[in-house]
């Protein structure tokens, strides 16, 4: 029991110990993503056709769910298999034969000639006969044994003129035979015709049965099979055989009711996929390495152009969610029959809305991200509609369209409107590839609707999941910044009528940081909103805060510099309640949490040195207890709170003046280490002082001063006759 407990707390302790490896973590994200593609996109290699035969009569007609061309691969055998059988074999003369048959033939009578003339017993002179010619010429002794002794002694006793009358006549008739080229389908005729001449010839008749031995059993075919030629004729044959391509129209009957079902028909039906079977490992196989090398890709675009992105967890499954779900509201759409007309259900490719995912993408992941993933979808819908590449542009072009419709995110209006390119570029992609197929008109038009449906479809779906998906995975897109900045907002509204001052304040902090941000590749939308929302603190205590005292009268007169000074640099903490309250986004929270870093009070801790003796006054105690700045958006709200808080005290604001003191307030953050934990360069903060006093120049400009008599004398002047008194 007890190493059952102890086994149990290893379990846990190791499931915990890689869970929390951030290494593991992303793996089996990946996994996860990765087996969840293979299925939704091979789906279809699980045949859900019908069953049949072949010699099955046809139960119903049978029409082609879309257009299709493929290659017959039997109807082409068969070609190729008749256009061999009529090719020639090809044979080759072997000069050598006929020498060596005349070889054999005048030595076996030389030795002949040489045993008759021996001082040998007969019969020792017809068994070395005998042997030479089993040993020398290659006769059988079957062969031999036909043939009766008397035939030996009569030839070992031959003259000299019979022996070489017979040699003459055994030479004529093999040449005779090797004429015209004798093949080895031809050898038993040609062998029977040369027993049959040497029967009839005038040769010794008991020497007849040892020459046509002799002739039929060395006798041998000149031709010769030349197999590399013939296999070049057969090899081009072939190739001028041409392939036998079967073409079906979408909507057209392959079979029809009452029909024999034959081999022809079962071919057309496994290329349409309409036959049930079973699922296709090999293929499956495929789809998992072309499912693997798709998601490397990823992976490697990823690595090379978005570090930071791979290197947040959350955005990571945030994609690989809406990559998994687009693809498969894709493959749902894909199967859903549209009409009972097989040549309009085919289109139903065209409704595949994956410019939906790739806008949301777009929207809270990256542009550059969003055009890949582009062209990675319409792979897959090409793949899932049956390899059709109509289908795989169509896609394409949408989805393209739906980024760059949208363009710079001013509100959810502009995802409605990203839906209406996407509805263009698929109608104007359907009748480029109508008019290039030579579809029938009807059915263009037919496609053209479902690409403006298609957009539709894909602006709902992006618009009606763009707030959940934001909500679920903390993410904040320009359409959530365009929201904030809204001065409908409840805290806006509340710091518009409550802290008045500090909310003109944040305005002008806003154009400022905002002007500065492009400069510097800082996000200026997150800029405007984090200014605008930067000193919500001050809502609990407004009154504490210059900006908003109407009156003469200073609470800080009558309290301690070291309670001002806590008073003061509450507002951060307090703005940090406010906004976790209201759920404001991370960024924004991060930029009012960081906007002071660890600055240093100045106006309290200078007057704490004058009411106290200087060697009891730190400046710990005086400065902020916050973050610095760990962003450059948040760098640039600091600067620009710091730099419009110190040219609203400038008696006469010269453009001189304006940009001396903005670079010395910037000089000063500088140096006391406030933009030491973000990335801002030297260069950097020069071009942000530099977009700062532009836009100051435009706000305190010299204007013309108006006598007041001469003033109060125009007014009255312009006043239209008949108002009222106190109007």
């Amino acid at each position: 029991m007890l190493d059952l407990r102890r086994a149990k707390a290893l379990l846990r302790l190791s499931l915990q110990k890689y869970a929390g490896n951030l290494v593991v973590r992303r793996l089996g994200w990946g996994a996860l993503f990765f087996l969840a593609a293979v299925v939704i996109v091979g789906s279809d290699l699980y045949s859900t056709g019908v069953s049949f035969r072949e010699g099955q009569v046809c139960p119903t007609n049978i029409y082609a769910p879309r257009a299709i061309v493929y290659v017959d691969e039997t109807e082409t055998e068969r070609l190729r298999r008749e256009a061999v059988d009529k090719v020639e074999k090809s044979y080759q003369e072997d000069t050598g034969v006929i020498t060596r048959l005349q070889e054999n033939v005048s030595n076996t009578f030389a030795k002949v000639r040489e045993l008759r003339d021996a001082d040998l017993q007969a019969a020792e002179k017809m068994q070395r006969l005998r042997s030479y010619l089993t040993g020398e010429i290659g006769i059988s002794d079957s062969d031999l044994d036909a043939i009766s002794a008397s035939a030996f002694e009569s030839l070992l006793q031959g003259k000299d003129e019979d022996l070489s009358e017979a040699e003459s006549l055994s030479i004529t008739l093999l040449k005779e035979e090797l004429r015209y080229g004798l093949k080895a389908d031809a050898l038993p005729s040609a062998k029977e015709n040369i027993a049959n001449k040497v029967s009839q010839s005038s040769i010794t008749s008991e020497w007849k049965p040892v020459v046509s031995v002799l002739l039929v059993e060395t006798i041998r075919p000149n031709l010769v099979f030349d197999s590399e030629t013939y296999q070049r004729r057969v090899d081009q044959a072939e190739a001028e055989v041409p392939v036998v391509e079967r073409t079906y129209k979408a909507g057209q009957v392959i079979v029809r009711e009452g029909d024999i079902i034959t081999k022809a028909h079962l071919a057309v039906l496994r290329q349409l996929g309409l036959i049930r079977g079973r699922t296709a490992w090999q293929q499956m196989l495929g789809l998992a390495l072309f499912v693997l090398l798709i998601g490397g890709l990823i992976v490697l675009y990823f690595y090379r152009s978005l570090k930071a992105l791979l290197e947040c967890e959350q955005r990571l499954i945030l994609y690989g969610l809406l990559f998994t779900l687009t693809m498969l509201i894709a493959k749902g759409v894909s199967v859903i029959n549209i009409s009972s007309r097989p040549e309009i259900a085919a289109l139903v490719g065209y409704l595949l809305p994956v410019a939906a995912g790739v806008i949301l993408i777009s929207v809270l992941l990256d542009k550059g991200l969003a055009v890949f993933t582009a062209f990675i979808f319409s792979i897959f819908v090409g793949v899932m509609n049956n390899y059709q590449l109509s289908f795989a542009m169509v896609a394409f072009a949408g989805s393209m369209a739906g980024v760059l419709g949208i363009g710079v995110m001013g509100g959810r209006s502009d995802v409605i409107r990203g839906g209406a390119f996407v509805a263009l570029a698929d109608v104007a992609m359907i009748l480029t590839l109508g008019l290039l197929d030579e579809t029938p008109l009807a059915l263009v038009l037919a496609g053209m609707g479902m690409g403006v449906l298609n957009g539709i479809v894909c602006s709902i779906l992006a618009l009606g999941s763009l707030p959940y998906l934001e909500g679920a995975f903390g993410i904040t897109s320009s359409v959530r910044m365009l929201e904030l900045s809204n001065p409908s907002q409840p805290l806006l509204k509340r710091l518009l009528l409550e802290a008045p001052g500090t909310y003109h304040h944040s305005i002008l902090v806003g154009n400022l940081a905002e002007a500065a941000a492009e400069s510097v590749k800082a996000d200026p939308l997150l800029v405007r909103v984090g200014s605008y929302y930067h000193d919500i603190g001050k809502l609990k205590r407004p009154y504490f805060f210059i900006e908003n005292q109407m009156s003469r009268d200073n609470p800080h007169d009558k309290i301690a510099p070291s309670l001002s000074t806590l008073i003061i640099t509450s507002h951060v903490k307090d703005g940090l309640e406010l906004a976790r309250e209201h759920k404001l986004p991370q960024e924004i929270q991060g930029i009012i949490e960081q906007h002071h870093g660890t600055s240093l009070v100045v106006f309290f801790y200078q007057r704490a040195l004058e009411r106290d003796r200087p060697e009891l006054v730190t400046e710990d105690e005086f400065r902020y207890d916050s973050v610095k700045p760990q962003t450059k958006e948040a760098a640039l709200v600091m600067l620009a709170d710091s730099v419009e808080a110190a040219i609203r005290s400038l008696q006469k604001p010269t453009p001189g003046r304006l940009e001396g003191l903005t670079r010395k307030v910037i000089k000063e953050k500088l140096n006391d280490g406030q933009l030491e934990e973000c990335d801002l360069t030297f260069r950097d903060l020069d071009k942000i002082a530099g977009d700062f006093v532009q836009v100051l120049g435009g706000i305190f400009h010299s204007r013309i001063e108006y006598p007041e008599a001469a003033l109060i004398t125009e007014l009255e002047r312009r006043k239209p006759k008949g108002a009222a008194v106190n109007q």
